[in-house]
């Protein structure tokens, strides 16, 4: 009877982990669409905010915040990754302005809260903290 109580905690231990994988390679390739649209200077590019990409989805259900809303990785996660958003929209913009330092100010932001979202992420997915 014992493996039967433990095994679903651990299913869902491990979908909670694969998920956090999964985003965490959304945002890499939410990351190169921005740079190859930097590089390219396409002007014609449409890139997600925090709250309509899979994780900020996902962070706002109700059942998320139930589930895990007394993690220290889910409570801190959202202010980083609204910057990763936001940094981007940022660096596209001045890039439209041929801004190229104000370019390199937001790339740099978004990559600093890039590693905090992931980092939080790895915690979260292994439940630490």
């Amino acid at each position: 009877t014992h493996l039967g109580h433990s095994f679903p905690t651990r299913r869902s231990s491990d979908l909670l982990e694969s998920f956090c994988e999964a985003v965490k390679l959304d945002h890499q390739l939410f990351k190169l669409d921005v740079y190859q649209h930097l590089f390219q200077q396409d002007r014609d590019i449409k890139i997600s905010d925090h709250t309509s990409c899979r994780l900020g989805q996902w962070y706002q259900s109700r059942a998320t915040e139930t589930q895990y809303g007394h993690h220290r990785g889910y409570q801190q996660l959202q202010g980083p990754h609204r910057i990763v958003h936001e940094s981007a929209h940022e660096a596209i913009r001045a890039a439209e302005q041929n801004d190229w330092s104000g370019v390199l100010r937001a790339v740099s932001e978004m990559e600093k809260s890039s590693v905090v979202v992931n980092r939080l992420l790895t915690e979260l997915g292994s439940h630490q903290g």
